[in-house]
C-alpha cells in the first residue's frame, strides 16, 4: 500500500478565503463590489512653472488582471478567459508543468455563485512523481455502497497465469516460426479432427488441468460459415442447471448476424487463420469455434471467474499434451445458472471480452510475433471496449463500463483515480486495475469512434504499448495525443463533470458503424464517489487525483503546487 500523509488544511482554506475576499475588495469581482470601469479618466494638475490652467484628461491604464495560469480548455463553454467563469455551466481550465520539478500555479477565477471546484492533477509520464501539499477542503466516503465487482474474486492468480500465457508463454512450445504464412505447414492439410454432431462427447482440460467430461449439445454456424459448438459438462448438462434455454440464449448473443462473432470480426478481423509456427493447430483449414462450459470451481456460488480464453488450447498436442487443440471459449455453468439475469448478461459480453482475447492472440501474437502482444493493461482496455461496442447490441439495458467499470473506477476503495495506468492490480488492496483500463478505453470509445478502435488492434508500428496507443489517437486526431486525452479524462471523472460536457470531454453517446455507445453522466455517480482523505506521496504513472472545494462563491483564488510532469485541470461546475 502506498504511504500517504494526512494534512490539516483549515488554515489553508482561511488562507484561499481571505485572499478571495482581498481580491474581491480591490475590484477584482464578485461579492457585490464594483470594479473600476475601463476607459475612466482623471484629471491632472499643471506642471510647475506653467499656467496652472487644468492638464487635460487621460485615459486611465485598465486595471491589470489578477494572475491566473489556467488558460480555458474548452470551447463554448463556461470558461470566459484566464480569471473569469460564466456564472453558470461548466468550465474547464488546464495549465501544463512540462518540467521536472513541482511549480506554483496561482489561480484566480472570478464569477462564481456557488458552484464547486475541482482540481484535478494528472501525471502524464510513465514514472511517479512526488505529490506536493495540497489542502483537502471538501474529502468524501461515499454514502451508498460501491457496486459489487463481480468479475473476479479471489481468482486474480489463475487469470494472471492465463494472461501471461496468452502474451508469450505459449511461444517457446509453438516450434519454429517461419518468416511468414506461405512458409509453414499449409497446403492440403487436413482437419485435426472429424466434424462432431450434436450428442457426441469428448473431454476438455480446463485450467487447472483437470479432465472434464462433456456433451456436444448444440451446433451452429455463422454468416461466414464458421462452426460454433456449445459443449456442456455432463454434471451441469440438465434442466436445473445449463438446460436448454441458457444455450440458446449464448447462441443468439454470440452466433446470428450481427452479434458477437460479427462484432469481433468486424472489428478486428478472423480468430484464427494462417500463422508461420510449425506447432499450433493448423490455420490453413476452417476451425470450430468450441463454446465450452464447464463447472470451474464447483463452489455452488456465481461469478468469480466467469470465463477465458486460453492460448494453450491453441497447440498441438504433440507440442503440449494438456492442450485442446481448439480455438475454444470456456464459460462457467454454476454463472449461468445461478447468478440470474445479471449472471446471462455478464457472461454474454463475456463472450465478447474473451473472443477479443482470443483474437488479439492470433491476430498479433500468433501473426505478427508475441514482441507485438499487447501488455496486460492494454490486452484487457481492449477487450473491455469491445464489450463497450458490443453492449447495446446483446442487451440494450446493460453496459459494462456504464454499469460496472466506470462505478468501480471512482468508488472503489478510496477510488481508483491514484492508480498508475500501467501497473496491472485487479481487485487490489488500493486499485482496480479493470475499471482503470475499462473506464479509460469507454472514454476513448465515445471520444475517438470505431475508427480509433479499429486502428489500435491492428497497430504495430511499435511493440511498446503506449506509443501504440498514442499513434493511435493521432491516427484519428493529428493534433491530440495519450497526454491530452488522459487530461480530459481525468477532468471528466474527477469532477464528475455533468452531460452534456463540452466538446472533448464526457462520455458522450455515440452510434457510427452498426455500434452504438451509451452516454453515461458521471453526475449520477455523485453519491457513490470516493474523495482521498489524505494526500499520496507520489501520483503514480498515467493517474490522477481530484481535490474539491465545494460551493464556492464570488472569486476562487489559490496557489497550486503542481507536480513535475503533471497537468492541473480546474473545472468548474
Amino acid at each position: 500500500m502506498r504511504n500517504q500523509r494526512a494534512l490539516s488544511f483549515p488554515g489553508s482554506l482561511a488562507l484561499a478565503l481571505l485572499t478571495s475576499a482581498v481580491v474581491a475588495a480591490c475590484g477584482g469581482g464578485g461579492d457585490g463590489s464594483e470594479p473600476a470601469a475601463q476607459g475612466a479618466t482623471t484629471t491632472t494638475t499643471a506642471a510647475p512653472g506653467t499656467s496652472g490652467t487644468p492638464g487635460t484628461q487621460t485615459p486611465a491604464e485598465p486595471a491589470a488582471k489578477p494572475t491566473s495560469v489556467v488558460s480555458p480548455a474548452c470551447s463554448g463553454c463556461a470558461a470566459v478567459d484566464a480569471n473569469t467563469y460564466a456564472g453558470s455551466g461548466i468550465g474547464v481550465w488546464q495549465s501544463i508543468n512540462a518540467t521536472t520539478g513541482a511549480v506554483d500555479m496561482p489561480i484566480n477565477i472570478a464569477g462564481l455563485t456557488g458552484q464547486d471546484v475541482t482540481l484535478v492533477f494528472t501525471n502524464q509520464s510513465g514514472t511517479a512523481q512526488t505529490m506536493p501539499t495540497v489542502a483537502l477542503t471538501a474529502s468524501q466516503l461515499p454514502t451508498v455502497a460501491a457496486s459489487a465487482i463481480q468479475w473476479d474474486n479471489g481468482v486474480s492468480a489463475a487469470k494472471g497465469r492465463i494472461t501471461d500465457y496468452n502474451r508469450d508463454g505459449w511461444a517457446a512450445k509453438a516450434g519454429a516460426r517461419g518468416t511468414g504464412a506461405s512458409l509453414s505447414t499449409f497446403g492440403a492439410t487436413a482437419p485435426l479432427r472429424a466434424a462432431y454432431t450434436v450428442g457426441d462427447t469428448r473431454n476438455w482440460y480446463h485450467e487447472d488441468n483437470s479432465s472434464r467430461a462433456t456433451t456436444l449439445v448444440r451446433t451452429d454456424t455463422t454468416a461466414d460459415g464458421t462452426v460454433v459448438n456449445f459443449w456442456v459438462e455432463d454434471t451441469e448438462n440438465n434442466p436445473l442447471k445449463v438446460n436448454a434455454s441458457i444455450v440458446a440464449a449464448l447462441e443468439a448473443g454470440f452466433v446470428p448476424t450481427g452479434k458477437i462473432y460479427d462484432l469481433l470480426k468486424q472489428t478486428g478481423g478472423p480468430v484464427w487463420g494462417p500463422h508461420p509456427y510449425a506447432d499450433l493447430i493448423s490455420g490453413a483449414v476452417a476451425q470450430p469455434i468450441d463454446i465450452v462450459i464447464l463447472n470451474f470451481d464447483n463452489n455452488a456460488t456465481p461469478f468469480g471467474m466467469v470465463g477465458y480464453f486460453y492460448g494453450r488450447n491453441a497447440l498441438t498436442a504433440a507440442a503440449e499434451p494438456l492442450s485442446n487443440q481448439s480455438v475454444s471459449l470456456y464459460l462457467d455453468a454454476e454463472t449461468l445458472y445461478l447468478g440470474g439475469a445479471s449472471g446471462m448478461q455478464s457472461m454474454l459480453l463475456t463472450m465478447a471480452h474473451e473472443g477479443m482475447h482470443m483474437q488479439n492472440f492470433y491476430r498479433r501474437g500468433v501473426v505478427k510475433g508475441p514482441a507485438y502482444a499487447f501488455d496486460t493493461w492494454l490486452e484487457e482496455g481492449t477487450a473491455m471496449m469491445m464489450e463497450d461496442f458490443a453492449s447495446q447490441s446483446i442487451d440494450p439495458t446493460y453496459n459494462a463500463i456504464r454499469d460496472v467499470r466506470f462505478p468501480n473506477y471512482i468508488g472503489y476503495k478510496a477510488g481508483s483515480y491514484n492508480c498508475s495506468l500501467l501497473a496491472w492490480d485487479p481487485f487490489g488492496a488500493t486499485c482496480d486495475s479493470y475499471s482503470v483500463s475499462g473506464s479509460l478505453g469507454g472514454f476513448l470509445d465515445r471520444q475517438l469512434g470505431l475508427g480509433f478502435y479499429k486502428h489500435l488492434l491492428t497497430n504495430v508500428t511499435s511493440t511498446d504499448s503506449v506509443a501504440v496507443l498514442d499513434a493511435s489517437i493521432k491516427a484519428i486526431a493529428p493534433t491530440s495525443s495519450l497526454g491530452e486525452q488522459l487530461r480530459r479524462f481525468a477532468a471528466t471523472s474527477g469532477a464528475l463533470m455533468k452531460a452534456p460536457s463540452p466538446a472533448g470531454f464526457g462520455f458522450p453517446a455515440r452510434a457510427e458503424g452498426g455500434f452504438t455507445l451509451p452516454v453515461i453522466d458521471p453526475q449520477a455517480l455523485l453519491a457513490s464517489r470516493t474523495l482521498t482523505q489524505t494526500v499520496p506521496t507520489m501520483i503514480q504513472p498515467y493517474a490522477s487525483l481530484p481535490v474539491v472545494r465545494k460551493a464556492v462563491s464570488g472569486t476562487y483564488a489559490e496557489t497550486i503546487k503542481v507536480p513535475a510532469n503533471s497537468t492541473l485541470s480546474v473545472v468548474i461546475q
